[in-house]
């Protein structure tokens, strides 16, 4: 009775969508009914299926039931059979004590072999209610199993934020000169041995350093051959078509960046990134900053303490980025992708990092990617621009990013990876 009463809740709902709803009936292995998309204005069905497995409950409460999820247990055998087959699967569970009705779709859930270890379905009260609204995430599923839906497109307006900051300004003169130091290393310790903390725009080539400081000024003078110094106008290197002078811009263009951020930031030469230093004694650092129309805070440096013990720290995680400059056509971008950094102290690297960032990449959607990157953007222009207790960096300033409006959009789930589980026929044969 209770199966019968859950079956009749989704075939009225699938109905009042303009569906159609066809229940097994008699023998079956797993699969209760089937929903085909139909055309609203012509009538036509399409012969699009998705198959649909009902779970309904009589109880008070779901099972782990908060007020804002629940779960729901699944067998290996269940989710084996619904992975398995060519046609989307949903999973609906019908609680009929509130007359509600939760719904996922299985090959799409269970594509995350840590959800297939798990076993445990863990539904949203809000963004997983079965009922109308349900409509459009559901033609997008049968749509990124093949094409030719039939049904009308979703309208969904959608912003693109381009992850280009466009270099507004960089030095208007480059420095050539002879120096006996033959690369950069050897130079840098020239450097510090006659100044304290000389800055870093310049590299050595070849027994040449290139800079955009004026080589003849102090301590400069001291470290190549004043006879051999050239000037030039920077667009000689950035609009140039050479593959060595552009690789030498670029370079120089990166030793600018780190100088600019040099106070608040490091660079972690492996991952080829940028990440917020700790500040000592402190277990948490906060920024903020402005982005669409409203000021906010994130947490850019926060330490995460360990689970079995009372005091102590298991790893701390820094808000990073990977910065690459880009000539399109004869503008140059910095490309920003957020990403993070861990370290077991602040300081030295942890062991974990590639699992962490594994891990929060898979739960990161759109809009907390698109948050870190409106950070970084106000970040990066603010350090170019200083106000009015800072000077501006003389060397390179960034300006405002493009942002496009589109007439449709697509949901998050589309873009999530589509990794292959490890379960699945093709690896057992391998």
């Amino acid at each position: 009775m209770i199966g019968e009463r859950g079956i009749a809740h989704i075939r009225q709902i699938v109905l009042s969508m303009g569906y159609m709803f066809y229940e097994t009936g008699g023998v079956e292995a797993g699969i209760d009914g089937y929903i085909e998309l139909r055309n609203d204005e012509t009538g036509e069905v399409s012969n699009l299926i998705l198959q649909v497995q009902g779970k309904a409950t009589n109880r008070e409460r779901l099972p782990n039931d908060t007020q804002d999820s629940f779960e729901w247990l699944c067998s290996t055998d269940d989710i084996e059979y619904w992975t398995h087959g060519t046609a989307p699967v949903l999973l609906i569970v019908v609680h009929l004590k509130t007359n509600c009705a939760y719904w996922k779709s299985m090959k799409d859930y269970f594509r995350d072999v840590h959800n297939v270890d798990n076993r445990r379905i863990i539904f949203d009260k809000k963004q997983d209610v079965f009922d109308q609204s349900a409509k459009a995430r559901i033609s997008e599923i049968v749509v990124n199993v093949r094409p030719g839906l039939i049904t009308p497109p979703v309208r969904r307006a959608e912003r693109l934020v381009l992850n280009l900051i466009p270099v507004e300004q960089f030095s208007s003169k480059v420095f050539l000169a002879e120096t006996e130091h033959k690369n950069n290393k050897a130079f840098g310790e020239a450097s510090r041995a006659i100044a304290t903390n000389p800055p870093g725009e310049w590299i050595v080539k070849n027994g040449r350093v290139l800079s955009f400081h004026n080589l003849d000024n102090y301590p400069w003078n001291k470290l190549c051959d004043v006879g051999t110094i050239e000037s030039f106008d920077t667009s000689e290197w950035a609009s140039s078509d050479d593959p060595d002078m552009l690789r030498d811009f670029v370079q120089l263009l990166n030793r600018a960046l780190k100088q600019m951020t040099f106070n608040d930031l490091k660079f972690d030469k492996q991952h080829r990134s940028y990440y917020f230093k700790r500040v000592r004694g402190k277990y948490r650092l906060s920024h903020s900053y402005y982005a669409f129309h409203k000021h906010t805070t994130r947490n850019v440096v926060k330490h995460y303490p360990k689970k079995k013990v009372s005091n102590g720290f298991a790893y701390c995680r820094h808000s990073a980025f990977v910065g690459r400059f880009q000539r399109f056509g004869d503008k140059w971008y910095l490309e920003v992708t957020p990403t993070y950094h861990f370290t077991s102290d602040g300081y030295n690297p942890d062991r974990f990092a590639e699992e962490r960032l594994k891990k929060i990449k898979e739960i990161e959607n759109n809009r907390a990617v698109l948050g870190q990157f409106m950070m970084w953007y106000d970040y990066l222009t603010c350090q170019s621009t200083r106000d009015m207790l800072g000077s501006e960096y003389a060397f390179l300033k960034f300006g405002k990013i493009q942002n496009y409006d589109t007439e449709y959009g697509v949901h998050d789930e589309i873009w999530k990876t589509k990794e292959l589980s490890k379960r699945m026929p093709l690896f057992e044969q391998e």
